[in-house]
């Protein structure tokens, strides 16, 4: 796998790319949110900095070190992750399988590579490995990964080179769903994808249960009947379906909030192609025009679902959060 065979990131892996090319340095920090695809970006680059023939799309995939690493044993590449069960990566390991190893000269390549998740990487791990870090030997390259560099000492930041992982455009997570998962129904993956706020692996999570898709058909429906809904429906039945997704409530906010973004859109750009699905598109449609939705009521009911948001946040009272949403978002398009 090249670095053109991964998607999106695109600025990253130009920076990446140029690193193989040139003098790459001893410390790279791949930054991004928890999904966005740190690890196999940096196990790419890993690949091309062992590679015997690097190009800027990443290593050859053919010589030996390619193959060893591909197979996961090369022996001039090391991965420091959490154990199974462990909250931190413990000092011993980073002094036994890091400190105690890159005094040692690489055997196969012309470096020696190590990737840490940082992300489990306690203050004393980070002291142990920041001797190493200011003063590494010539032919080793270290990789972290974090979720957020607030977690790293000032110390290991400034001596590391960020490459930051930005959200993947909604096209380029539908196509990452379609490539992992080809028979995904495309609404399903423009959902999935929407939902994710570009994060592929949040995607694809989704994708493997059903609760999105559910729960957005549930939010559309109980949308779309509100001008029809009586007050007392209201409370009971609705209220009974945001008790049982009580600890999914931002979520289901979230998904309101979608919906309601696409009936702006159906009031403004009625013919717009981000009202996908015919079926839907026509429900959306036929009501905003029947009970004469403006982007007025629209604004209401997004003020309901914002406040009711604010209040889940704060440990408000749930029942009278939710049944005051509920009203708001009745007399919203009243």
């Amino acid at each position: 796998m090249a670095f053109t065979e991964l998607i999106g990131q695109n600025s990253a892996k130009s920076r990446l790319g140029a690193a193989l090319t040139a003098d790459p340095g001893h410390a790279f920090l791949f930054v991004g949110p928890s999904g966005i695809g740190k690890k196999t970006l940096a196990r790419e680059f890993a690949k091309g900095l062992l590679c015997s023939h690097p190009t800027k799309d990443g290593g050859c995939g053919t010589c030996p070190n390619c193959i060893y690493v591909r197979e996961h044993t090369h022996p001039d590449y090391r991965e420091l992750l959490v154990a199974p069960g462990e909250k931190n990566i413990k000092v011993a390991e980073v002094r036994s399988k890091i400190l105690a190893d890159v005094g040692i000269m690489s055997q196969i390549a012309s470096r020696k590579v190590y990737l840490i998740d940082a992300d489990y990487l306690g203050e004393e791990g980070q002291n142990a490995l920041l001797k190493t870090l200011e003063e590494p030997p010539k032919h080793v390259v270290f990789i972290l990964t974090v979720s957020d560099e607030a977690k790293l000492l000032p110390t290991i930041l400034s001596r590391t080179e960020s490459i930051r992982l930005l959200p993947n455009t909604e096209e380029e997570v539908v196509t990452a769903l379609r490539k992992s998962n080809p028979e995904i129904r495309p609404e399903d993956a423009a959902l999935y994808a929407r939902f994710s706020n570009g994060i592929i692996g949040y995607a694809q999570n989704l994708s493997e249960s059903e609760w999105l898709s559910d729960d957005w058909e549930k939010v559309t429906d109980l949308l779309l009947r509100l001008p029809v809904t009586t007050k007392t429906e209201l409370l009971t039945d609705g209220y009974a379906f945001f008790d049982e997704e009580k600890e999914r409530f931002l979520d289901i906010l979230a998904l309101m909030n979608m919906v309601l973004d696409e009936m702006a859109v159906a009031v403004t750009s009625p013919d717009s192609e981000v009202l996908r699905g015919e079926s839907k598109k026509d429900k959306i449609s036929s009501m905003v025009k029947r009970y004469n939705i403006t982007m007025r009521k629209i604004g209401l009911c997004s003020e309901a679902v914002t406040s009711a948001a604010k209040a889940y946040k704060g440990n408000g009272n749930f029942e009278m959060n939710v049944c005051r949403m509920l009203l708001a978002l009745k007399k919203g398009v009243m």
